[in-house]
């Protein structure tokens, strides 16, 4: 009897099984995970993020997390899913965001050189213009599993686990990742 009630007590101190799964973060939400291992099983995770860009170095085992925008009404996804059909449209939308995370990066400071990161960035969002609207138009058609390689190294994917849209960009020994949540 006394094994029941504490197998009972330990159920309790558990806590529903199904629930946790749920809270566990996917590699395309706002973390920073340098291994490809999804669920992460290190990194860091910003759990009340909408759109992070991150800057990820494999080589020094260094990563950070800028958070572009927090959950909430006005949703980040919004924008891009209303120029999915404009390849130089969304170019410009996540080339005016990036420029906000470089002049927030040169405050705070940054691994890479941030000049040239800004040129190639560009450079490689330009040239990836059709990737960039087939995975929108995949992250608004919510395909998650969606993956699609780039020229440049440039890879974007909807997470499987969670719809999370993750925009990798080489740049210098490193990864520039944008990551956005889907739409609520």
């Amino acid at each position: 009897m006394r094994l029941l009630y504490l197998l009972i007590a330990i159920s309790f101190l558990a806590g529903p099984v199904g629930e946790a799964g749920a809270e566990n973060p996917t590699r395309e939400k706002c973390t920073c995970n340098l291994n490809p291992d999804d669920p992460p099983e290190d990194g860091a995770w910003v759990k009340n993020a909408a759109a992070c860009w991150s800057t990820e170095v494999r080589d020094q085992n260094w990563c950070d997390i800028a958070v572009e925008s927090i959950q909430g009404p006005h949703s980040t996804s919004a924008e891009l899913l209303g120029n999915a059909d404009s390849p130089p449209g969304l170019v410009d939308i996540l080339r005016s965001r990036f420029d906000n995370f470089i002049k927030m990066s040169e405050v705070e400071g940054s691994i890479v050189n941030l000049n040239q990161a800004t040129d190639i960035v560009a450079s490689l969002l330009k040239e990836n213009d059709d990737l960039v609207a087939n995975c929108v138009t995949a992250f608004a058609g919510q395909k998650r599993g969606f993956v699609q390689d780039g020229k440049g190294g440039v890879v974007c994917r909807i997470s499987e686990a969670s719809g999370w849209l993750r925009l990798e960009i080489p740049v210098e020994g490193a990864r520039i990742v944008y990551m956005v949540a889907p739409a609520p």
